[in-house]
């Protein structure tokens, strides 16, 4: 499962200047906050180690994407729209020395403070993981669990956790909702209806060599977990 399968935002391939613009221009707010704060450049150690730049870069993308990245993953066009528009120097081995500084790390907190947001912490995973098992209870599809999953965090204002995370944990907690409805199925069953279940299976003397259970698939839609629900309901 590639990011572009899911909801996980990303950085576009090409951006037009209106895109460029609309999403990687800072408002009069935004210039407010990034000229008042001591913290972020006024400081000699904050200016001979990091750039304003690397500063506006981490609160514009995030912006966008709903998790933090290096300097080294964002496009060209858009430190360069940034740059000019900050009228700061684009140096790449200033924002490569920025990415690893303190100063760095002072900024991340000041943009969650400014953006209100929550790093994705224990609490967070404990939100992904509870997200993820009730979403397998209406979903299949591990791709609509990631989706779900994510729209869970972002409105609770969580950092986005590095794709592969969402990835690994879905199928877990998909496995274990299967078997806990797979569980409560069974024990819902009588003697009867459990042998009845299991005598599907066998093929016995059918000359062609097949099962009921096969005969009821040829012909039924695929199987899903609301028609498993109905078939037991009635």
């Amino acid at each position: 499962m590639q990011s572009s399968d899911t909801a996980y935002p990303r950085f576009k391939s090409r951006l037009s200047q209106s895109e460029l613009e609309e999403f990687y221009t800072l408002s009069d707010t935004e210039l407010m906050f990034c000229s008042d704060t001591e913290l972020m450049f006024c400081n000699s150690m904050t200016r001979s180690t990091s750039t304003r730049l690397g500063f506006v870069l981490l609160l514009k993308t995030y912006q966008r994407l709903g998790y933090f990245v290096s300097s080294k993953q964002v496009p060209n066009a858009i430190i360069e729209h940034i740059a000019a528009a900050v009228d700061e120097p684009y140096d790449k081995e200033n924002l490569a020395q920025y990415g690893s500084s303190q100063a760095r790390r002072k900024h991340l907190s000041a943009v969650r403070n400014f953006l209100n947001v929550k790093p994705f912490g224990n609490d967070g995973k404990a939100l992904m993981r509870q997200t993820f098992s009730e979403a397998a209870l209406t979903k299949e599809d591990v791709i609509d669990i990631v989706n779900t999953g994510i729209e869970t965090l972002v409105r609770h204002r969580y950092e986005l956790p590095a794709f592969d995370t969402l990835v690994r944990e879905a199928p877990v907690q998909r496995v274990s909702a299967n078997q806990a409805l797979f569980a409560k199925i069974h024990d819902a069953l009588t003697n009867e209806g459990r042998t009845f279940i299991d005598q599907l299976f066998i093929v016995g003397d059918d000359p062609r060599c097949v099962s009921s259970w096969k005969d009821l698939k040829r012909d039924a839609v695929k199987p899903t977990i609301d028609g498993m629900r109905d078939l037991l309901a009635r």
